[in-house]
């Protein structure tokens, strides 16, 4: 008789259990932010720079979104990313805006070309939820003032 009462209240502690293990259990099961984040596919990004002298901007719609090298995305692949950072494709390539960005320094950076100047707005410490920026703009490489980039 001792022995049932025993298991029958170990089954009435171990029932009071459940809704905490299954609080638990939805908690292990939330999504996690996907590695690119905040730079996913489907996007629209508007992105606008400069100073009082000089004003650029470009609209960059992500259709996907590909692992160009190892801990940074990117909406080109590794090729199209290193032709729109250095500002001139290779023979044969068109150059595309670009959007990049680094995990490790959780930074995002937009990339474009227009009439022989190349642009660039360079946003350091990205939080994944983040849907307007401020960062650095560069005109052919200078540091030129700031930028914008807004999530739409």
């Amino acid at each position: 008789m001792n022995k049932l009462l025993a298991v029958a209240a170990c089954a009435a502690l171990l029932s009071s259990c459940a809704p905490t293990m299954t609080a638990l259990k939805s908690l292990d099961s939330t999504p996690a932010p996907a590695p690119s984040a905040p730079l996913l596919a489907g996007q629209t990004w508007e992105v606008e720079g400069g100073s009082v002298a000089v004003r650029a901007g470009q609209t960059f719609k992500v259709t996907e979104v590909f692992e160009a090298v190892p801990g940074t995305y990117s909406n080109l692949d590794a090729a199209g990313l290193t032709a729109a950072r250095r500002g001139k494709p290779e023979q044969g390539m068109t150059l595309f805006p670009a959007v990049a960005y680094s995990r490790l320094g959780q930074r995002l950076e937009f990339f474009w070309s227009e009439n022989g100047t190349d642009y660039q707005c360079r946003i350091e410490n990205v939080a994944p939820g983040a849907t307007q920026l401020t960062g650095r703009f560069l005109l052919s490489g200078t540091d030129f003032g700031s930028c914008t980039a807004r999530l739409r």
